[in-house]
């Protein structure tokens, strides 16, 4: 019985790390890994019509890399409200300045 209950957490060991080095080397890259490649960070608000939230933007140079809403960071606007910054701000992404 011994030898059994052996073979049997070798066989669930060697499974976890097979899923593990599946999901590893698969692409799925958590929040972490994704902003570990930016090399700089920024927060903009994007507004839609009721209301404005406010994001974390992470760059690796002129690439943008990932987005993070920021807990908390959201108000409702009034209706006719208008954004007052220009088109090229409120288009912004990632650029080097």
């Amino acid at each position: 019985m011994k030898n059994t209950t052996k073979i049997m957490l070798l066989i669930i060991a060697l499974i976890a790390l097979l899923v593990f080095i599946f999901f590893r080397n698969s692409g799925f890259a958590t929040a972490e890994q994704q902003k570990s490649d930016y090399t700089y960070s920024w927060t903009k608000a994007i507004c839609n019509e009721t209301s404005c939230q406010d994001y974390e933007i992470y760059c690796n140079e002129d690439k943008f890399v990932n987005q993070t809403a920021i807990t908390g960071a959201v108000i409702s606007i009034p209706k006719g409200w208008e954004d007052p910054r220009n088109e090229t701000m409120k288009e912004r992404v990632c650029d080097v300045y």
